[in-house]
């Protein structure tokens, strides 16, 4: 089966608009003494990244590349090595998740409930939308890469809410 050529020039474009409007990080000498190392990336500490898009940051596994790179732009393929990275990346996600919860009050840990919620069924709604518009060959491989990197981002944002609440917990 041919790989969807719009799918590919799609994925292609996304991937060098991603690499061109990340944040690069500073120089080794300008880095702040107390610059946290998150996923192999140096960020400042007591900030909450929730817009930056590196994949590393976002704790995909160098392990996912690689299969992409194996799967010669065959798109069935492709959906494997997502889903892969998904269960990762699901398992993760849960684990923030209650580490988030352990570490908030009744009433903050009350409008996380809620907040996880919501995003679920944004990133499930969000995900099929996108999906639809590449029909039968590519929409379950979009699909599929969709869940896997909304799902790694909001780890990551579990992740970071969750230190930033230990370190400043509420007064």
């Amino acid at each position: 089966m041919k790989p969807h050529l719009g799918f590919t020039i799609s994925f292609l474009a996304s991937t060098i608009v991603t690499a061109a409007f990340a944040a690069p990080l500073p120089p080794p000498s300008r880095i702040e003494p107390k610059a946290d190392v998150v996923n192999g990336i140096a960020i400042r500490a007591d900030v909450e990244r929730l817009s930056y898009i590196s994949p590393r940051y976002l704790g995909i596994r160098p392990a996912y590349d690689a299969c992409i790179t194996e799967t010669l732009g065959v798109v069935p393929k492709q959906q494997d090595c997502a889903d892969a990275e998904y269960t990762y990346q699901d398992g993760r996600l849960n684990r923030d998740y209650k580490a988030l919860l352990a570490t908030l009050e009744h009433d903050d840990r009350q409008a996380a409930i809620e907040a996880q919620r919501a995003w679920l069924r944004f990133r499930d709604k969000d995900c099929a939308a996108r999906a639809g518009r590449f029909g039968s060959d590519a929409g379950p491989t979009t699909q599929s890469t969709c869940l896997m990197e909304s799902t790694a981002h909001r780890a990551q944002q579990l992740e970071d809410w969750t230190n930033t609440v230990k370190r400043h917990p509420a007064r």
